[in-house]
């Protein structure tokens, strides 16, 4: 059974099946991806089909594995991807950091590429070459490299937008300040969906045809490509100059110039939302652009309606359901981090591509790393941090470093976790967060307890229900206000309580 290319508001599109398949692939992958695959052959679960062209198109697995050498703390270490969203946890200093340094300097190939800029150019440092021990004392090691693997958006040798199965290596060797670049690519055929054989990868000439190509009018979809370190916590630098704000030109391009240098200030937000504003003032028309950051602002955050430049003020406003409105810098850190981050990432998505208007948050695809993905948030933001990311860019993928028990929780598979300190955690969408933080070696007193509280609670009460021997009325009157007190103070645990309010129905055909 093939499917055909279809065009219209009806067309089939394997991302709509992804949609909707998304609980039975999380819960039986195996069997769903065989189902799918065998529908056309070529293709798999992370495929798409391009309605307008009718063309097979595999959709970008941005960064499928780094193989690092050398590099801080790793001697020789490879870490698969899934190509949505990635959790790094561990102990301070096993590298949660450091690999996402690793992938930040594999990923300036690309950003060079496409813009010169000595911003994104993320050389190996001089720190950032391993050192050994050697009689007694440490030498640098001879040579540091990083590979990584994905498949990218470019233009092939026909002049065609396509995509390109890559493997590049970033490496610097003793002796030498440069790190150099060499790798290998495949062009993917747009009518099988199949690959090339390799050819010499020339990241610059590639940039060039992307940028000439863009040129000539042609549509071409940039990735976002960006780098969120621990000190993004967006502060005011001043009042924006409106005139000249409003006169300052942003090339599609310019997202590549800071994509490592992210979160110093919120000026960048503010001049781009104020010529936003200018153009709705002077077209009378609703910005598709400015409907976009606001899209994401209002993931970001619960309550907020709004987001934009209040000329009276000359600075960023967000209004919220009550009808108050909060200068951005009179927000929380956490507050700030959040919406900042949401809205950074929406801003460089719409001057990337600025022919998806206001669809420009959910089709960007790219790839975003953020350290300390938990950062200045409440435990309550935690819970839902995630899945508000794949949901306002579900076509991004995710790189992250956390700490915390709760964004563990929140994973969908086990799949999205790397644990670089101890063996992978399984299953973790159902269990507590007192199990999870023991898995990682966290050591609290207070989770401990309430562990061993329910446990003992459990024994306990499963004891009362097997050892008296009364008729059900009797037991219900004399048990019933008892056993409902005992569970009373874990009702934040619908399982545990559900299975011993089912264990006492059992006994007395009444419900607790």
């Amino acid at each position: 059974m093939a499917l055909e290319p279809l065009s219209g508001s009806n067309a089939f599109t394997w991302s709509s099946v992804n949609k909707c398949t998304r609980s039975i692939l999380y819960l039986e992958k195996n069997a769903s991806v065989q189902f799918f695959a065998n529908m056309h052959s070529p293709l798999n679960y992370h495929d798409d089909v391009n309605t307008r062209t009718g063309w097979y198109v595999a959709r970008l697995k941005m960064i499928t594995q780094i193989d690092i050498e050398n590099f801080k703390l790793f001697d020789k270490k490879s870490f698969k991807f899934n190509s949505e969203f990635n959790l790094i946890a561990g102990v301070n200093g096993c590298g949660k950091s450091s690999l996402l340094k690793a992938l930040a300097i594999s990923l300036a190939g690309w950003a060079h590429a496409y813009i010169k800029n000595e911003w994104n150019l993320r050389p190996i440092s001089d720190d950032e070459i391993r050192e050994i021990e050697l009689d007694g004392r440490f030498d640098l090691t001879k040579r540091t490299s990083i590979t990584a693997h994905g498949v990218f958006p470019i233009i092939n040798r026909y002049a065609s937008a396509t995509n390109g199965k890559v493997s590049w290596t970033r490496s610097r060797s003793e002796g030498f300040d440069m790190t150099v670049l060499s790798g290998k690519i495949q062009y993917q055929n747009r009518g099988t969906g199949s690959f090339s054989q390799e050819y010499n990868l020339n990241l610059s000439t590639l940039g060039w045809d992307v940028l000439s190509y863009i040129e000539k009018g042609q549509t071409f979809d940039l990735p976002v490509i960006a780098f969120y370190e621990c000190d993004r916590l967006w502060i005011s630098k001043g009042d924006i100059d409106v005139e000249s704000s409003a006169q300052k030109q942003f090339s599609r391009f310019e997202p590549y110039t800071d994509c490592f240098h992210t979160g110093a200030d919120d000026k960048a937000i503010s001049e781009w939302l104020l010529k936003l504003e200018l153009s709705e003032i002077q077209k009378k028309t609703p910005s598709p652009m400015k409907s976009a950051i606001e899209f994401a602002a209002k993931g970001a955050m619960e309550n907020c309606i709004g987001f934009g430049f209040d000329f009276d003020e000359s600075r960023v406003m967000v209004r919220f359901e009550d009808g108050s409105s909060i200068p951005f810098e009179h927000l929380s850190d956490g507050q700030r981090t959040i919406l900042g981050l949401f809205c950074d990432i929406a801003r460089r998505a719409a001057i990337l591509n600025p022919h998806m208007k206001e669809d420009v948050c959910t089709e960007t695809q790219g790839v975003v790393l953020i350290d300390e993905l938990d950062l200045h948030l409440h435990p309550k933001w935690q819970r839902r941090v995630i899945e508000d990311l794949r949901t306002i860019f579900p076509k991004m993928q995710f790189i992250c470093t956390t700490h915390s028990a709760f964004l563990i929780q929140s994973l969908r598979s086990a799949e999205e976790l790397l644990l670089l300190d101890g063996e992978p955690l399984l299953e973790y969408d159902s269990k507590g967060i007192e199990e999870i933080a023991r898995n990682m070696g966290v050591q609290s007193p207070e989770f401990s307890l309430r562990y061993k509280e329910m446990k003992q609670i459990s024994h306990d009460f499963l004891d009362i229900l097997d050892s008296e021997e009364l008729s059900k009325e009797e037991f219900h009157e004399r048990y019933r206000q008892q056993l409902a007190e005992l569970i009373a103070p874990y009702s934040d645990n619908p399982a545990f309580q559900a299975f011993l309010e089912r264990k006492y129905t059992s006994k007395t055909g009444h419900e607790l």
